[in-house]
């Protein structure tokens, strides 16, 4: 069974994503090819990892960006929150809500909004699900790249209940995916961030990244989630699912000694 309900494509007049693409939604998981096949993939991991709490509670999807999960969200919680920085994302996910009726999802733009203020807004409702699909990688100060990853984690975790979780999914960008990555890409002529030989052999077959951290600047190039998974350690809780290119956490707040 696919839980995934793949929206249809909503646009705003006179706005491109990037070339040829009109929308965030779009150019990662609307356009046809084995590209977005495996990006939606864990989209359905989320969603099957989670189907124990579906139709039971209401749930935080953060990191939103233009809608692209929330009918599904829609349809198998009571009550949905998107919330993403930027205000055309949630603008187009605004408009997406309205052409698909979905009346149980509420939209936040927390582009000038601290945690204690998303706090503030979502008080009247309980969450017992928070998930941050593919945002945690763009998070964090570059001289502490783990650490504020998961400072970060910590404060967003206050906005659930204290039996909830958070299910976060992060790409691998080390070991055999990353050099299938890179290939794929070169393949496709699909412009990225250039790596030298010696850093992607590093990266792709010694899990090293080290060089590349230095060059982190919020994208995904640098980003080492086997490092990120020595830092969560420390400080949740937490299972995970692994997939090709891609690896899922479900997070637990209470803090234990590290059992994953």
């Amino acid at each position: 069974m696919k839980y995934f309900v793949q929206p249809p494509l909503v646009t705003l007049e006179g706005y491109n994503y990037c070339e040829g693409y009109r929308t965030y939604s779009e150019y990662n998981y609307l356009r046809p090819g084995i590209r977005s096949y495996f990006k939606k993939k864990h989209f359905e991991t989320a969603l099957k990892l989670t189907e124990r709490y579906f139709y039971r509670c209401n749930v935080l999807d953060f990191g939103c960006a233009d809608g692209i999960f929330l009918p599904s969200l829609s349809k198998y919680f009571n009550y949905v929150v998107g919330i993403d920085s930027d205000p055309i994302a949630i603008r187009i996910a605004h408009k997406l809500c309205k052409e698909l009726s979905l009346k149980n999802v509420e939209l936040i733009c927390n582009e000038v909004l601290t945690i204690d203020d998303l706090k503030s807004r979502l008080s009247t409702k309980r969450y017992d699900v928070l998930f941050l699909l593919e945002t945690l990688e763009h998070v964090g100060d570059k001289d502490s790249l783990y650490e504020s990853k998961i400072d970060f984690l910590e404060r967003i975790s206050t906005l659930i209940e204290d039996r909830g979780i958070l299910v976060v999914s992060v790409p691998k960008m080390v070991g055999i995916p990353f050099l299938v990555q890179r290939l794929g890409l070169e393949m496709m002529k699909m412009q990225r961030e250039p790596v030298s030989m010696i850093d992607l052999f590093k990266a792709s077959f010694l899990n090293d990244t080290e060089d590349l951290e230095k060059r982190w600047c919020g994208g995904h190039l640098g980003f080492n989630h086997k490092k990120l998974e020595r830092s969560l350690q420390k400080r949740f809780q937490f299972s995970k699912k692994e997939m090709f290119f891609n690896v899922m956490y479900v997070v637990g707040k209470e803090i234990s000694s590290p059992t994953c």
